[in-house]
C-alpha cells in the first residue's frame, strides 16, 4: 500500500473515531528487521510536540518486539499526551509490543492478529558481542533464552541439584 494510500486510511481513522492517529511499525522483513529500541523515544517527543495534548490517541502497532524499557516509556510517555488510548493491532505485537498494548485503555484487534509473550531482553555493556561486516556489535539476551538454556540442562542433561545448576549459570555468565 503506497504512502498516500496509508495516510488517507490515517485521515479518515481520525475523522471516524475524533482521534489522533500515530503509527508505529518496525520491520520483519528478511535481512532488514527492526525493533522497539531507544532511537525512537525523541523522534516521539518531537512529533507528540506537535500534536500537542488530545482527547484520543489512536496508535497503529506493528512490531515483533524490542527493547522492554523502551516500550514502557513509549506508552507512559504517549499517556502524558492523551486522556485515552487505544492501540489498533493489524497484524502483531509480540513481546515489547504486548507490553506497549497492554498500557492502553483499549486493544483494538483483527481477526488475524496476535499479541505475545512479554520477553524481556536486556542489553548492556556486559553482553555477548559478535563481530558483524568489521563492527563489533552487542547481543540482547532474552530472559527466555536464558530460562531454556537453564531447562535444557536439567531436561536433557539431568543435571538437577542446585550446586551444579549454579555452575552451570556461571558458566554461562562468564560469555554474556
Amino acid at each position: 500500500m503506497s504512502y498516500s494510500s496509508r495516510l488517507q486510511l490515517y485521515h479518515q481513522i481520525e475523522k471516524d473515531r475524533d482521534t489522533a492517529v500515530l503509527a508505529y511499525v518496525t520491520s520483519d522483513r528478511t535481512g532488514m528487521e527492526t525493533s522497539i529500541a531507544q532511537d525512537v523515544i525523541d523522534p516521539f517527543v518531537d512529533l507528540l510536540d506537535t500534536i500537542g495534548p488530545v482527547a484520543r490517541i489512536s496508535l497503529i502497532l506493528h512490531t515483533s518486539g524490542g527493547h522492554t524499557l523502551t516500550a514502557w516509556r513509549l506508552i507512559n510517555l504517549i499517556r502524558m499526551f492523551c486522556d485515552e488510548l487505544e492501540v489498533f493491532v493489524p497484524s502483531k505485537a509480540q513481546s515489547a509490543g504486548t507490553l506497549m498494548s497492554i498500557g492502553a485503555d483499549r486493544i483494538i484487534m483483527t481477526k488475524q492478529a496476535v499479541l505475545g509473550p512479554i520477553d524481556p531482553t536486556l542489553s548492556s555493556p556486559l553482553n555477548p558481542q559478535v563481530n558483524v561486516g568489521g563492527q563489533t556489535t552487542q547481543v540482547p539476551v532474552s530472559v527466555e533464552s536464558v530460562r531454556g538454556f537453564l531447562n535444557l540442562t536439567r531436561d536433557e542433561l539431568g543435571i538437577v541439584d542446585k550446586q551444579n545448576l549454579t555452575k552451570v549459570l556461571l558458566e554461562l555468565s562468564r560469555f554474556c
